[in-house]
């Protein structure tokens, strides 16, 4: 897998290995790197041909700044300072470079090959593609149930070197088990990562909108641009969008698609999370009280207006529709 230091640090690293210009520590730690996944040698190859055209353009005008990132980069590789090295207080040591190559042409391979994607990188070609509607049936006994107007793209060497795919659409995933190779959903710079569950992921480019819902098990989603991740269990819904684009979580939805929801002692707060969550609506409370009573109903598909009534019905209040997709109980 590719480190989780920054970007720019490694494929600084990556470009003084291709240049002949790291030292022994560097491409000791380099070769282990590319030993360690198949995919990390199609990165450097891909970086090889990026380079070659950065440094034959020989632009100029731009400038960079790697100190943070080559601070985070030695910390990690745990390589010791060497003689001739400039050290900062309080960080790792912050290595001279002396190359024939400016800097400002390991820059511009940075531009290209972040306007490239990380998807061309880090990812291998795809071996299979399948498009929905459809069932999947996977090298590693997992299925994938496609929608229609779903793709599915599944990774070379998978159940061998990976157990990597791609989505965009809508599908249910039923995964293996296998503790020693996760199922990894890549969802552009966002991937779902697993071991062995039933859930599902809509994911749709355009507008950046992502939901996922587990069924059962545990999945880990993480958002690469924002370093932020997250664990879902069994009922959590996850959804993103640009609008709002933040991780939003709900809990006890046992059927997303059905917008089936199962409350038992759950406090009235915790249910209008997931209420809003599942219908995209919002629901005010007059008095904050009702708040900390519990809950034990399920919920099956019903209509937004039945769903707000009968919550009102279980709590002995009123309720009314204050405007389009507004509620409020009092």
């Amino acid at each position: 897998m590719t480190p989780t230091f920054p970007d720019e640090a490694l494929y600084t690293l990556l470009c003084k290995y291709l240049l002949d210009e790291a030292d022994t520590a560097e491409r000791a730690w380099v070769e282990t790197w590319l030993a360690g996944d198949a995919d990390n040698q199609a990165l450097l190859g891909a970086l090889r041909k990026v380079l070659a055209t950065a440094t034959a353009a020989q632009p100029t005008g731009m400038e960079t700044d790697t100190a943070h990132s080559w601070q985070q980069l030695y910390g990690k590789m745990d390589i010791p300072q060497q003689p001739g090295e400039k050290t900062v207080v309080g960080k790792q040591p912050l290595r001279v470079v002396k190359s024939r190559y400016t800097w400002l042409k390991i820059a511009a391979a940075f531009l290209i090959i972040l306007g490239a994607g990380w998807w061309f990188l880090v990812n291998t070609p795809a071996a299979q593609t399948y498009a929905g509607p459809q069932t999947a049936h996977l090298q590693d006994g997992s299925s994938v149930q496609l929608l229609a107007a779903s793709r599915l793209e599944v990774a070379r060497g998978y159940n061998s070197s990976n157990r990597k795919v791609s989505l965009r659409g809508a599908a249910t995933f039923d995964v293996a088990g296998n503790a020693a190779q996760p199922f990894v959903v890549l969802l552009g710079h966002t991937e779902v990562k697993v071991l062995g569950t039933r859930f599902l992921v809509r994911y749709e480019p355009g507008n950046s909108m992502l939901t996922v819902h587990v069924s059962s098990g545990k999945v880990m989603v993480i958002d690469h641009d924002k370093a932020d991740s997250v664990v879902l269990t069994e009922g959590m819904l996850l959804q993103k969008d640009d609008s709002r684009p933040a991780f939003r979580i709900a809990a006890h939805v046992t059927d997303i698609a059905k917008r089936s929801m199962t409350f038992r002692d759950t406090p009235l707060e915790e249910v209008l999370h997931t209420i809003t969550e599942v219908y995209d609506v919002k629901v005010e409370v007059d008095d904050t009280s009702l708040l900390k009573l519990t809950v034990s109903t399920h919920f099956n598909g019903e209509k937004i207006d039945d769903v707000i009534s009968a919550l009102a019905l279980t709590l002995n209040a009123d309720w009314e529709k204050t405007g389009e997709r507004q509620y409020k109980l009092k």
